[in-house]
């Protein structure tokens, strides 16, 4: 039977998670307004604001919502300083217990997993399936995945797990029961969002579908077989219990030998190597010229650092030798990757 967790209030909002939840919120946020406002009196603001947690009473700030659009047009709603608070110490407390409803080869927001740990898994199964003769994969992508949630279908995940009045009260505060979508942007949409078809989904391929390889990043998934007809079938169960079930629709799919290499997680993936995706490499590009041709030296550095932190899991020397980064003072190239091939 599934283990069902109560008293969970009392944890999430005790002094020691508060204080603990107000110093991940306040990393990286320490020259903001909000973060000001609220460290002014920080201690009383905790107290109040786990009080209203804990009593029912606490009803979540307004967002401020602005659009990005690297790579695509996204909606991100950003909550007020205290909402964040009162996210994380949620999250504190249950994150764990979704977590180990979750399978090993899904790798989003989870400790030990994330981008890296699945490209280096996916890339390890291609090596060993390889050797037994030609290898296909299955890659999908749903269409809209945060806003295509449905939240009564969320809900009853939720309620598998936990029991605690006060709490599934506090988390109807964060995300109401009626309605589709989650917002972008959010601690609680991040854990929801990922055993929305952790906990249905995935179950699915492994265990009625019996695949083994696989491998999920939020709506990112890609399956590996020995034959294209065989994953046009798993490709159709995917889609048909996506739709049926969850409420979601693919936006792509495709099959094809894995010696075209995988697309998944920002990375073309060989049994032998990996480089960048294309669009990755070509939006770094423009990104660098512009900041170049601004002269914001700055911004330039920061892209640099996050950029060169995922460029060097691929072989992707020559490709950083020829966009000329060690010439540039913005970057000294005492951290540049070294070795590999683009």
């Amino acid at each position: 039977m599934t283990r069902r967790y109560r008293n969970l209030i009392g944890l999430i909002t005790s002094p020691r998670t508060m204080d603990a939840a107000y110093r991940l919120t306040a990393a990286g946020k320490r020259l903001t307004p909000g973060y000001l406002e609220f460290k002014e009196f920080s201690a009383l603001n905790l107290a109040d604001l786990a009080r209203d947690m804990r009593e029912g009473r606490y009803v979540s700030g307004t967002p401020h919502q602005f659009y990005v659009f690297d790579p695509k047009k996204r909606l991100i709603s950003a909550l007020p300083f205290r909402d964040r608070v009162a996210q994380q110490a949620l999250c504190l407390i249950i994150a764990p217990i979704f977590d180990r409803a979750l399978l090993p080869r899904a790798f989003a927001c989870r400790p030990g997993k994330g981008t890296h740990a699945g490209v280096m898994l996916l890339q390890g199964d291609l090596r060993r399936e390889s050797r037994a003769g030609p290898l296909y994969f299955l890659k999908t992508d749903f269409r809209s995945y945060f806003a295509s949630i449905q939240r009564d279908v969320l809900w009853r995940l939720i309620e598998a797990k936990i029991s605690c009045r006060a709490t599934l009260n506090l988390v109807e505060a964060m995300v109401p029961r009626i309605g589709i979508g989650l917002p972008i942007g959010s601690l609680t949409s991040q854990i929801f969002a990922n055993i929305y078809t952790g906990a249905t989904l995935d179950r699915h391929l492994q265990q009625t579908l019996g695949e083994s390889l696989w491998y999920r990043y939020m709506d990112d998934l890609v399956v590996l077989g020995r034959g294209s007809a065989h994953l046009r079938a798993v490709k159709q169960s995917v889609e048909d219990y996506s739709r049926c079930e969850l409420g979601l629709r693919f936006s792509k799919w495709s099959i094809a030998n894995t010696s075209r290499g995988v697309n998944f997680l920002g990375y073309r993936i060989w049994p032998t190597h990996k480089l960048l995706r294309r669009d990755s490499v070509i939006r770094a590009r423009r990104k660098i010229a512009a900041f170049r041709a601004s002269g914001d030296l700055e911004r330039l550095r920061q892209f640099l650092g996050a950029w060169l932190g995922h460029a060097q899991w691929a072989d992707s020397a020559n490709l950083i030798h020829s966009l000329d980064l060690r010439l540039h003072p913005a970057h000294d190239g005492s951290s540049l990757p070294r070795g590999g091939r683009a």
